[in-house]
């Protein structure tokens, strides 16, 4: 929420509108104030789900009112309207238009990284008019904006996630303080001066072992990768999300990025580990007394989407892992891991790890399968052909998925999985250990059923 003053004596405190709004509207500024407050309002009383009187929490509503404030800014400066205290469809429809070609930007002249979110402001906006009974239609943004920060970035192959993974957790080692020369010794001071924030004639040979050890960047890459956090979660990351009693991530509701409502996330053993050191390491660290931030960068700020970007390409650097040629960004440890547990897993597995508010999200995003995968099916079905052109007695149909009633797993049942004896069927698969699995074989083992191949 802004709140601000006027330098006009007349003038009332501002509830939402920034100060520059109210300079540009004049004596209108009082009506739009209170116009974004009843806004605001709204939104916290039912701005997620209207019907269903869900709210939003306090900062996706106040993130609205800011981006609203500069879209009305935008409109009063550049459009000829005749009413400033609202935004008409067809004005938010140049806005859109002007956003598109660039012509808006922000104060200092650069350009605007979301425009999607402005968009959704105003999209937001529109809503809240509609079931006020202020609008006879719902607007809808006729130009579609997306994120070039995330829906545009490149996915890593197995064999670069694995070589990126391997560099970042020797990220930064430095090499044996014997064996540099007074020159390299010299500037390598500077980097042990800048890691443990004092001054450089100040750097001491055990200041390099200590330097030279932070498992920091390994735990923020590793956990980045599995939990498929994105930038603001990075930087919004606090110690009690880390539960390594059931080694899981536990983010708030309210502190997810588009308020997840998942808040559970599974970590594998190796960034458990990462953790582990972690957690212990930063107790040391003069930069994290008092804050309960899981990482911090060099100024011992949170991390943004741009410092996570180039961490990602210094990584790829080390790793020899090509990123010229395509949008490699933080997102792109996000999308990878989304598409690699699809093809392991499930689409099931996946939802709940990326904790997608919707199923439709995962398969419109994951649910083509990729070319390797796709690459290894033609094989088999040629290996198939082959066999079958060969061999009259051959049924290519014999070999068939597991996927029913033991879970997902990708695996075929060999032709001759299930064989006759004397006293029934012997039946040789690998299932998942797990409870339902095991109560499942003991209702077919105790009743007449023939086993199949899909059990």
């Amino acid at each position: 929420m802004v709140e601000d003053t006027c330098t006009d004596d007349n003038s009332t405190e501002l509830q939402q509108i920034s100060e520059h709004l109210a300079e540009l509207a004049g004596d209108s500024h009082v009506q739009i104030d209170d116009e974004y407050q009843s806004f605001y309002e709204w939104m916290r009383e039912r701005g997620k789900n209207h019907v269903k009187e869900d709210e939003l929490a306090d900062r996706t509503a106040s993130n609205y009112i800011s981006r609203l404030d500069q879209l009305h800014r935008h409109a009063i400066s550049l459009l000829d309207i005749e009413n400033e205290v609202t935004i008409g469809p067809d004005q938010a429809d140049e806005l859109l238009l002007l956003l598109a070609k660039d012509t808006i930007t922000k104060q200092n002249g650069e350009l605007y990284d979301s425009k999607r979110k402005l968009s959704d402001a105003l999209k937001k906006y529109f809503e809240w008019r509609y079931y006020t009974n202020d609008l006879e239609f719902e607007w809808q943004p006729g130009i579609k904006f997306s994120d070039g920060n995330h829906t545009s970035a490149a996915e890593f192959t197995y064999e670069e996630v694995g070589r990126i993974l391997e560099v970042a957790q020797s990220y930064g080692k430095l090499p044996s303080y014997y064996e540099t020369s007074s020159e390299e010794r010299d500037r390598i001071n500077g980097l042990v001066a800048q890691r443990l924030s004092k001054p450089k004639e100040a750097v001491n040979r055990e200041d390099w072992r200590k330097a030279d050890q932070s498992a920091k960047i390994w735990s923020l890459v590793s956990v980045g990768y599995d939990a498929g956090l994105t930038p603001i979660e990075v930087g919004r990351a606090k110690v009690s999300w880390y539960k390594p009693e059931r080694q899981v991530l536990e983010i708030p509701t309210e502190a997810a990025s588009k308020e997840r409502e998942k808040e559970i996330i599974s970590l594998s053993d190796d960034s458990d580990e990462a953790m582990s050191y972690w957690i212990r390491e930063r107790r040391h660290l003069e930069k994290y007394d008092g804050a309960n931030r899981l990482w911090l960068n060099r100024e011992g700020n949170p991390y943004q989407s741009g410092s996570l970007c180039r961490l990602v390409r210094k990584l790829c650097d080390e790793a020899e892992v090509p990123y010229e040629d395509r949008p490699v960004r933080w997102y792109s440890l996000r999308h990878s891991i989304g598409q690699h547990m699809e093809s392991d897993g499930s689409l099931n597995q996946t939802n709940d790890q990326l904790r997608h508010n919707t199923y439709e999200t995962t398969v419109s995003t994951y649910g083509n399968s990729a070319a390797e995968e796709r690459r290894e099916t033609l094989n088999k079905s040629r290996s198939k052909a082959e066999r079958a052109a060969n061999n009259p007695e051959y049924e290519p149909y014999a070999d068939v998925d597991i996927q029913t009633k033991f879970g997902q797993a990708k695996e075929t049942v060999p032709e001759d999985a299930i064989t006759s004896t004397d006293s029934g069927f012997h039946v040789n698969a690998h299932l998942k250990d797990t409870t339902g699995n095991r109560a499942e074989i003991s209702r077919q083992l105790l009743s007449n059923e023939e086993p199949s191949s899909s059990s």
